[in-house]
């Protein structure tokens, strides 16, 4: 009698369901097309897809959190989080402290400023001068701040938590300008129409400006081991099958894989 009921239970715990993995995602959604917060206070953009359907792929639960972005990095060393998927550029420093997956898109970076006080900054010299006279705001703990100090020594850097408070101060005028991607000003262009926000001087690109990082990745915790491989096959495949094109010029009207 005995054998049969083991057997029977062998067969049942072999057929039970296997709860799904839930990883735990923060992401920073101030920073639209990449994320933002609609009007019924649901998190959207090219990331969340981006994000969500990593998670299909490698059949996870996604479990996503918005918070500043200058705490992402310590809240993942601290191990609140698996993940990181909020525009992060992989760096050198960066990796100091976290691991990345490989790169799943690639964004330049421009100066912007309201009206066309900058309308003759056509070059990088002129760009130099510029901005290095000017009051400059930029987002906490992104790779801007290294760059700024770097490059625009002489600037009066004003450091934000969020990137709409950095529309709020150009406003206002105490900004003269500030520093961000491409996308992200076009899209907070169409938001703020009333204020003219134009990018001026030449597009700022890695290989130019290298403190812009290597390309964006998800951000993970240094003992991720197997999780980044998995995520790292399914970034690789998405990249091959034009899912990821397919996503960026849904939000961006153009492609920014890298």
């Amino acid at each position: 009698m005995k054998l049969p009921l083991l057997a029977g239970l062998v067969v049942a715990l072999a057929t039970t369901p296997v709860s799904a993995e839930t990883l735990r995602i923060a992401t920073s959604a101030d920073f639209p097309p990449w994320e933002s917060v609609d009007p019924d206070g649901t998190m959207i953009g090219f990331d969340l897809d981006f994000g969500n359907e990593v998670c299909a792929r490698i059949e996870a639960e996604c479990e996503w959190t918005n918070q500043a972005y200058d705490g992402l990095l310590p809240a993942l060393i601290a191990g609140q989080y698996d993940m990181i998927v909020a525009a992060i550029s992989i760096t050198d420093e960066r990796r100091k402290s976290i691991a990345f997956s490989t790169a799943y898109a690639q964004a330049p970076a421009a100066f912007a400023t309201i009206g066309d006080k900058y309308s003759d900054v056509k070059d990088r010299e002129a760009l130099d001068k510029a901005v290095n006279a000017a009051t400059v705001g930029v987002q906490g703990a992104s790779t801007f701040e290294g760059l700024m100090e770097k490059h625009f020594g002489d600037a009066n850097v004003r450091v934000y938590q969020r990137a709409d408070e950095i529309i709020a101060d150009l406003r206002t005028g105490r900004l003269d300008a500030g520093l961000m991607e491409v996308s992200a000003w076009e899209e907070f262009a169409v938001a703020n129409d009333d204020i003219e926000l134009t990018m001026f001087g030449p597009v700022l690109t890695y290989d130019v400006y290298p403190e812009l990082g290597e390309g964006i990745g998800i951000g993970l915790q240094q003992s991720a081991g197997d999780l980044k491989t998995r995520i790292d096959a399914a970034i690789t495949a998405m990249l091959e099958d034009g899912t990821i094109a397919s996503m960026s010029q849904e939000w961006f009207g153009y492609d920014v894989s890298p």
